[in-house]
């Protein structure tokens, strides 16, 4: 069995109209979906994969009711034992600052209170202030390592990135076509905007 969940924080800041909209139009979405609210949240227990962009839901809901709604999505879960502890946690550890967080999100947000701005110093070297460069490398790893999606993202010209690339390899030794380096690279990069 392969469980996921919802939490939606703030239900109790909208009106009774519209929990039950969100509740239909995430019940129209996962038909098999349990939904139930609890206190302040909405927990919306999912029985299988679903392949919807929650950030776009959470996002366009705020925007229609004009709500501060908060969404988390879970990891897999193979019990609902398992699920039930993980719901109780993360509603008493998750912050709700972010409109949407998931596992992922979660995990990374932990992993990087670990790296210190020296480590961030002596990996990058002298693009450690160079923002714009920065994003570019970001961009070319969150587009799977694709120079030519990643160039037309950027309005660059796919060898301009390339030559970046190169010189980001000489100076710091990370060649970022390689998945170990991208990997150490993403995780320093991931917040430059």
């Amino acid at each position: 069995m392969r469980l996921s969940y919802l939490l939606i924080k703030g239900i109790d800041k909208v009106s009774n109209d519209d929990v039950l909209t969100i509740t239909n139009l995430l019940q129209d979405m996962m038909p098999s979906a349990s939904i139930k609210q609890d206190e302040d949240f909405l927990l919306i227990i999912l029985d299988s994969i679903h392949e919807y962009d929650f950030k776009d839901f959470i996002t366009t809901t705020n925007a229609e009711l004009l709500s501060n709604l908060y969404l988390y999505e879970s990891g897999v879960f193979s019990t609902v034992d398992e699920l039930k502890i993980d719901v109780s946690h993360k509603k008493m550890e998750l912050k709700f600052d972010l409109i949407y967080s998931s596992e992922k999100t979660a995990f990374y947000t932990r992993m990087i209170d670990y790296i210190e701005d020296k480590y961030k110093k002596q990996v990058l070297k002298e693009f450690y202030d160079n923002e714009e460069f920065l994003y570019s490398l970001k961009i070319f790893i969150e587009k799977n390592q694709n120079t030519s999606e990643a160039a037309k993202f950027l309005y660059m010209h796919r060898n301009t990135l390339i030559n970046r690339l190169d010189k980001f390899y000489r100076i710091t030794g990370y060649d970022l076509r390689k998945f170990e380096d991208a990997l150490i690279i993403y995780l320093l990069v991931k917040d430059v905007k």
